[in-house]
C-alpha cells in the first residue's frame, strides 16, 4: 500500500514539473527543428543563433536566428505558439486563441524591427537596406490574418527555406559579406557559464526596462498625457468599462484600463 503510493506520489510530482517545463521543452525542440532547416540552405550562407545584441541603452536584445548571404541579411523571430493567430501591421499586441483561451502576444513584426534597428548599428550599417525580417510560427499554429504584411514575412517553420531563397540576386560584396559576418562571430558564446551570465543579464535588463517604462506611462498618465504620442487623455466608456483613450485617435490608438 506505502509503495503504490509513494508511486503516485512521483507520477503527480513528474506530470506537474512536466507541465511547468513543457513550454520550454516545446521551445528547445521546435528550436532544433529550425536550426536544422537553416543548416540546409548551403555554402552561400551563414547562420547564428541566438545572439545577444548591444543596444543604445546599454543592455542587449536577443535575437533568435540571422542568416548572412550575398542575397541580403535575414533576422528571424520564431514563435513556438499552437491555436490561431491573429493580428495586423501596426497593433501592439496580436492574438493567440486556443479554443476559447485568449492571450496576448507582442506584435512579432515590431519585436524584430528592433532586432534589425540594433543589428544595424552593431554591424556599423545604419542604412543598410539588403536586410529582411521573417517571423516564423510553429506547423501546429493557424493564421487568421486579414491583410498582407508589408515590412515581414510571417509564416511556418516549414516555409523558412522555400521563403529565403526567394531573393536571389546578388546585393552585398564579398568584402561587405565577410565585414558583416567578423561582426556577428564576435557576438557568439561558446562557454556554458558565459551564455547562462549573458542571459540571466538579458532578463534583468528587460525587467528593469519594463518597471521603467510602468512608471513612465504612470507619470504621464497623471498628467492627462498619453505616453505613446504626448497627447491629451480622456476618459472614455467602452464595451468592457472605462479606459483612457488619446485624443490624437485614429492617428494614435494608445488606450489603458482604468
Amino acid at each position: 500500500m506505502e509503495l503504490s503510493i509513494i508511486i503516485l506520489f512521483v507520477m503527480v510530482v513528474a506530470m506537474f514539473v512536466l507541465r511547468m517545463k513543457f513550454p520550454a521543452i516545446k521551445g528547445a525542440i521546435g528550436e532544433r527543428f529550425v536550426n536544422k532547416k537553416l543548416s540546409e540552405l548551403g555554402a552561400s550562407y551563414r547562420v547564428f543563433h541566438d545572439l545577444y545584441v548591444p543596444t543604445e541603452k546599454g543592455g542587449t536584445t536577443q535575437v533568435d536566428h540571422v542568416v548572412t548571404s550575398p542575397y541580403g541579411v535575414f533576422v528571424i523571430e520564431t514563435k513556438h505558439y499552437d491555436g490561431w493567430i491573429l493580428g495586423q501591421e501596426n497593433q501592439k499586441y496580436w492574438t493567440q486563441v486556443i479554443y476559447k483561451r485568449k492571450e496576448k502576444l507582442y506584435n512579432p513584426i515590431w519585436q524584430n524591427y528592433g532586432h534589425i534597428q540594433a543589428i544595424k548599428k552593431y554591424i556599423g550599417k545604419e542604412e543598410f537596406e539588403p536586410i529582411h525580417s521573417i517571423i516564423a510560427f510553429s506547423s501546429q499554429s493557424t493564421f487568421k490574418f486579414k491583410e498582407n504584411f508589408k515590412s515581414a514575412k510571417v509564416i511556418q517553420f516549414p516555409q523558412l527555406l522555400k521563403v529565403i531563397k526567394e531573393w536571389n540576386e546578388i546585393k552585398i560584396s564579398e568584402f561587405e559579406l565577410k565585414q558583416i559576418n567578423r561582426a556577428l562571430e564576435s557576438l557568439l558564446v561558446e562557454d556554458k557559464k558565459e551564455k547562462k551570465r549573458l542571459q540571466k543579464q538579458h532578463v534583468q535588463s528587460l525587467k528593469t526596462n519594463l518597471k521603467n517604462q510602468k512608471v513612465k506611462e504612470a507619470e504621464s498618465i497623471k498628467q492627462n498625457r498619453c505616453p505613446k504620442c504626448g497627447g491629451e487623455l480622456s476618459l472614455k466608456k467602452g464595451k468592457y468599462g472605462s479606459f483612457y483613450g488619446c485624443g490624437n485617435y485614429p492617428r494614435c490608438r494608445y488606450t489603458k484600463k482604468v
